[in-house]
């Protein structure tokens, strides 16, 4: 935590604009992030500096528009403190155009941070709120919402005055990440919030023209005393199902969850009872078993899917890029579905654009046996993997030729278990969290395998994505094998890599 010199050392170095700065500054900083051997192809990331959480997720337009949590200059000795929101559009979710920073933090209302917030097309223009971070003269925190607008020349034009000042009446400023959505004639938005107790918790607010906006209360869930602090909460509804996606912090590690810093994971059950504010549900799920993944936020395709972003990173923890000024990445986006109660997760159909060259898969085999390799290291694997004549199957992504260094995928048919280990990934990170998670998961005689390999992360989806693993990884760069091995009796892989643009 900040002591208060920090935080006056800092605030004096915080930059309203980044047109503000040297660009001799600016441009050092890009050169340097550029040199990493870690820049990935085909995954969103900041030209220098720290990306976190998506924001503003929507559809505007004819086109998608992502932003992210921005400081491009929070690698600079000593550094600047810019804070604001990168603005991106797509016409399809992989091809993003950039058109440079969306928000900033400029006025007295966030100028000590552009806080996570969402966005709701609202006639010819999009809305969008978001919470700005100020600290007063008692080193006190006080949250702003914030009400924002942005026109289809993507010209935004911040509101003079906030919709809400500080947090209410029995919670702490802990008061923050508003979610938008419209429903039966109102506008809503779900804030993450801590109660006096210090005990997490989601508050529904709700508007008739997007300026005055009344507190109904908490979303009344089955888990009262559930975490310290919700952040980034959303809700939607898919496949006639509720669910409450969201943050929450402070969970103690239960067996194989809840073994990240923060975890990330939703509630699914009945549809919100608007009137009551109920929300009757099952356990919660945490959504990923991954190492690194964080603050999701969701949207609605034109076609009616449910989009799924995330930040493929958690605060608290220093990953190998720092060196070269820069830090964190977004998840591919993933459509939302629910199947038996449970929310899953299926790479959006469109990434098959990225596509280039194929190689066909078809190794049986005892032992340990190659799989081709296509010339470069962002890859897509679409694989089947038999487990009817063995009980055991890795493979061995981003391999050395010896095979010594790997990032493993375990499928153990005999335990129902599934198990990534990135201990001989490459560069070791937050050891301290672990290097191996494992996730129950029901294995047939065949599954699928689903997964995507950049220059520096791997995201895995079993089955039909009830199971995913999202991690950074680091390889060396004659790392460039895939390994299958099954050690108690014949596997059979077979399916198709892509190289990916």
């Amino acid at each position: 935590m900040l002591t208060k010199i920090d935080r006056e050392k800092e605030f004096k170095r915080m930059v309203p604009h980044i047109a503000d700065v040297d660009p001799q500054i600016v441009q050092a900083e890009k050169r340097l992030a550029q040199t990493s051997p870690f820049r990935q192809h085909f995954h969103i990331e900041p030209a220098s500096g720290t990306l976190g959480d998506p924001n503003g997720f929507s559809f505007f337009a004819g086109q998608y528009h992502l932003f992210y949590q921005w400081s491009p200059l929070a690698f600079h000795q000593p550094a600047l403190w810019q804070h604001g929101w990168y603005h991106l559009a797509s016409p399809d979710l992989v091809h993003w155009q950039d058109l440079g920073p969306g928000m900033e933090s400029d006025t007295s209302y966030d100028c000590h941070g552009t806080y996570s917030g969402s966005a709701l097309p609202v006639g010819d223009r999009l809305f969008l709120m978001y919470t700005g971070n100020t600290w007063n003269r008692n080193w006190v925190r006080v949250p702003y919402q914030i009400g924002t607008w942005m026109n289809a020349n993507n010209q935004v034009k911040k509101n003079a005055v906030p919709y809400l000042t500080g947090s209410p009446a029995g919670y702490t400023p802990h008061f923050r990440d508003p979610k938008l959505w419209h429903h039966d004639h109102h506008y809503y938005a779900l804030l993450g919030a801590q109660r006096e107790n210090l005990t997490g918790t989601a508050l529904l607010y709700q508007s008739t023209d997007l300026t005055a906006w009344r507190l109904l209360g908490e979303v009344q869930t089955d888990t009262p005393d559930f975490g310290f602090m919700w952040e980034c909460p959303d809700y939607f509804e898919v496949d006639g199902h509720g669910v409450l996606l969201f943050c929450p912090q402070g969970l103690s590690a239960d067996g194989n969850f809840f073994n990240n810093v923060y975890q990330n994971g939703c509630f699914v059950g009945e549809p919100l009872n608007y009137a009551t504010r109920g929300f009757h549900h099952g356990a919660f799920q945490e959504l990923d078993a991954g190492f690194d993944f964080y603050a999701t936020q969701t949207m609605q395709a034109p076609d009616g899917r449910r989009i799924l972003s995330g930040w493929m990173g958690i605060s608290e923890i220093h990953y190998p890029t720092e060196q070269y000024h820069y830090s964190g990445c977004l998840v591919i986006p993933r459509e939302l579905s629910v199947h038996h109660n449970q929310l899953v997760q299926q790479p959006i159909r469109k990434l098959t654009s990225l596509r280039r060259e194929r190689q066909t898969v078809n190794q049986i085999g005892p032992g340990t046996v190659a799989l081709p390799y296509t010339g470069q290291v962002s890859q897509e694997f679409d694989l089947t993997v038999s487990l009817a004549a063995t009980q055991t199957v890795t493979l061995d992504f981003r391999a050395d030729v010896l095979n010594q260094h790997h990032t493993r995928l375990t499928l153990d048919r005999g335990r129902q278990l599934c198990t990534l280990d990135r201990s001989q990934a490459g560069l070791s990170f937050a050891e301290q969290w672990g290097t191996v998670r494992h996730r129950r998961t029901p294995l047939g005689e065949r599954v699928r395998v689903h997964v995507f390999v950049d220059t520096s992360s791997i995201e895995i989806f079993i089955g039909d994505g009830a199971t995913v693993f999202t991690s950074r990884i680091f390889p060396a760069a004659n790392q460039t094998q895939t390994f299958v091995t099954s050690s108690d009796g014949q596997a059979q892989v077979t399916g198709s890599i892509w190289n990916l643009a």
